[in-house]
């Protein structure tokens, strides 16, 4: 190796056309072979070059050389990995100070992310712009001074920075329809099968009500809000021209598994219709399993949207580990003429009971499980026979946040639908919750400004008739 050192003659160079950079031919040069800081007049020869492999490294003199007469605050490393770091710092244990000391490159760590981080950190420190300045060609023109002036003069915000992220392009790209609050955004990200994905937070407003659908001493997603998921997709999906929405009719309506909630877990909760076979589905995942390395404290990040959503058979398969199925059944399309089987004229004239005691009302459902709370409390009166009721409900619109968003009565009002037949249900102390609706019919969008509303019902056929006042 020695004698491939041999010609290197490592003399200044005089002449400065022969330099590729005269800012860089200025920087001074601290040899580890003598201590101290070499001179144009001390060549780096062969003989240099021979001492450097024999002799004795003197980095501590060196080093000790460079803080006598550069005072430097930043070591940057230009090696394969960073192993003089410690070497540095153990040679300012003398002094007071510490220098900030960077490498350029790690060992099996990403070469990129190491050379950015290192250039984020020397932004930091004001030596290396004064020196950044004094060495550009803008330094005659513009002053000093100027150039600070032109930064905030108040300290970074070290938390993390929001970026625009999957979701959010979608709701700022998408068809401006209105964001219903239950069915949420529309995903366009490859699916074959319309997909709608909404984060629940019972926490919030919005959602608050849903924490008084109580059963058993658990907060349950309503079996009605189902309902509202599909026939707000349906109708997002077929808006006539004209903004005049046909009848939407919902049938075999399976409700597979009740959906809890929590107040210490946001649920994803995905509506999806599958057009050619007319078929829809209802999914829930908890949102932690969307993934944990999200850089940011709220919203939803890019990784929350499953790309593999690109088939049924796919999303069933995905609802195997972390989605769970709540709901599904079938859509008749098209202009269906619907012949509604009314109750209003078969209904006896007379009544066997009656009530107008709303707390005597919700006492017996809390006695067979039901804890409805304020939101849901919604019956004012019944009366009716054995195997027949028929209720008046009122609540107070104005407290009903979001009200116009929804096609069908809001759920706390809909649920008062399920809650009818169980007044005449025989037994007190059995809990019964929906599992199937053989056809469900919506005529047009429910005129959500009336505040009183008559349900009429059967409990022999389970039919069930609504009709507004």
């Amino acid at each position: 190796m020695l004698s491939s050192l041999k010609d290197i003659q490592g003399l200044p160079l005089n002449d400065s056309q022969q330099m590729f950079n005269l800012k860089c031919a200025e920087a001074n040069f601290y040899s580890s072979v003598t201590g101290n800081k070499l001179s144009d007049q001390i060549p780096v020869n062969a003989h240099y070059w021979w001492s450097n492999v024999r002799q004795c490294v003197r980095f501590r003199d060196a080093t000790v050389s460079i803080q006598q007469h550069d005072a430097p605050t930043v070591f940057l490393e230009l090696s394969p990995h960073l192993v003089l770091a410690t070497s540095i710092g153990e040679c300012y244990q003398s002094i007071s100070s510490q220098p900030l000391i960077l490498p350029t490159l790690k060992r099996k760590e990403n070469e990129q992310i190491t050379l950015l981080t290192s250039l984020a950190q020397l932004t930091t420190s004001s030596h290396v712009w004064q020196q950044y300045f004094q060495t550009r060609d803008i330094l005659p023109i513009i002053d000093n001074e100027q150039l600070y002036d032109d930064f905030p003069l108040y300290t970074f915000d070290l938390s993390s920075c929001w970026y625009e992220l999957k979701d959010s392009v979608m709701t700022r790209l998408a068809n401006r329809i209105p964001i219903h609050p239950l069915l949420g955004v529309r995903q366009l990200t490859g699916q074959t099968s319309a997909t709608w994905k909404s984060l629940l937070n019972i926490n919030l407003p919005q959602y608050a009500y849903l924490k008084e659908h109580k059963i058993q001493d658990t907060i349950l997603f309503p079996a009605v809000a189902y309902l509202e998921l599909v026939t707000a997709a349906y109708r997002q999906l077929f808006l006539s021209s004209d903004n005049k929405q046909s009848s939407t009719v919902l049938k075999q309506i399976k409700f597979m598994k009740p959906l809890g909630l929590s107040e210490h877990e946001l649920i994803e909760v995905f509506t999806q219709i599958v057009i050619p076979v007319r078929e829809w589905f209802v999914y829930s995942r908890p949102w932690t399993s969307a993934g944990s390395d999200c850089m940011h404290s709220s919203g939803m990040a890019s990784v929350d949207v499953v790309d593999s959503f690109i088939d049924p058979e796919t999303l069933n398969q995905y609802s195997l580990r972390e989605f769970t199925l709540h709901a599904h059944g079938y859509i008749e399309m098209g202009d269906v003429q619907q012949k509604l089987t009314t109750l209003l004229s078969t209904f006896p004239t007379y009544n066997a009971w009656s009530t107008s005691d709303v707390t005597s009302i919700y006492t017996h459902l809390s006695t067979r499980g039901y804890q409805y709370g304020p939101s849901f409390q919604n019956i004012q009166s019944l009366c009716g026979t054995t195997s027949t009721v028929i209720a008046q409900i009122h609540t107070n619109i104005d407290a009903i946040i979001n009200l116009s968003s929804y096609h069908l009565l809001h759920p706390s009002l809909l649920d008062s639908f399920m809650q009818l037949p169980l007044t005449l249900l025989p037994g007190a102390d059995t809990t019964f919750i929906p599992v199937s609706i053989h056809k469900f019919i919506a005529m047009s969008k429910v005129n959500t400004s009336h505040s009183n509303v008559e349900l009429r019902g059967k409990y022999h056929d389970a039919m069930f008739s609504l009709s507004q006042e």
